[in-house]
């Protein structure tokens, strides 16, 4: 048990064009693409048993970015693409109150909340109450429910801003650079998430390549 601790440390130390995270997680979410350009994928919950990762639920349809996958430190605003490597998970909100059993923040989306992509803003990357930005409290149910996606946690101007999961438009239509899937399987991973819960999002040969050096599970 110590080898693998030590084994996910290294990796996230280690130069690798992925943005760094907590390490060793009780819980983890994996989004894996195809490849590069694909926009769709398929996201697996995973719990910590020892050693060993055991999978949670079945597996669910997600669409990732128009643009398909993008390395987190070469993504830019405004390209269309997800970003790719291991991430943190920040607040949610939502229209209504909180899904049942929510452990995450919490933060109901008013009209004055607004996630800023201005990247000359002290703002940006930051869902805030805002006087420009993007409406976190839409006219349709896209973001009936968000998670935030702590990619670009330095706030760099220009490296990218407002990524979240939240509901897919229908299982064909990408999103614009953020992981989208159906309201009632969003629903039930808010339910699961907790504040150590890691989320890696990758093309399934770039997934296999890593899998050694980040601990990750053995997908079938």
């Amino acid at each position: 048990m110590r080898a693998f601790v030590q084994a996910l440390v290294l990796a996230a130390l280690a130069p690798n064009g992925f943005a760094e995270a907590p390490t060793a997680p009780r819980k983890l979410v994996t989004v894996v693409t195809a490849d590069w350009k694909a926009t769709t994928g398929e996201l697996q919950r995973w719990q910590r048993a020892g050693k060993r990762w055991r999978a949670i639920g079945a597996p669910i349809a997600v669409v990732v970015g128009k643009s398909g996958l993008a390395l987190a430190d070469d993504k830019r605003e405004g390209d269309g693409a997800s970003p790719a490597g291991r991430f943190a998970l920040g607040e949610v909100t939502g229209y209504d109150a909180a899904p049942p059993r929510t452990r995450l923040t919490y933060r109901a989306a008013t009209p004055e909340v607004r996630c800023v992509d201005d990247s000359q803003s002290p703002l940006y990357n930051r869902v805030a109450v805002a006087d420009r930005g993007e409406r976190m409290r839409r006219d349709d149910e896209l973001y009936r429910y968000t998670v935030f996606v702590r990619h670009n946690d330095a706030h760099t101007p220009g490296r990218g801003s407002c990524i979240f999961l939240h509901v897919w438009k229908d299982a064909a239509s990408p999103t614009v650079g953020c992981t989208a899937m159906a309201l009632d399987d969003l629903r039930a991973l808010i339910a699961w998430l907790d504040r150590d819960t890691l989320l890696v999002q990758l093309p399934r040969a770039e997934y296999e390549a890593r899998q050694r050096d980040w601990g990750l599970p053995q997908r079938k």
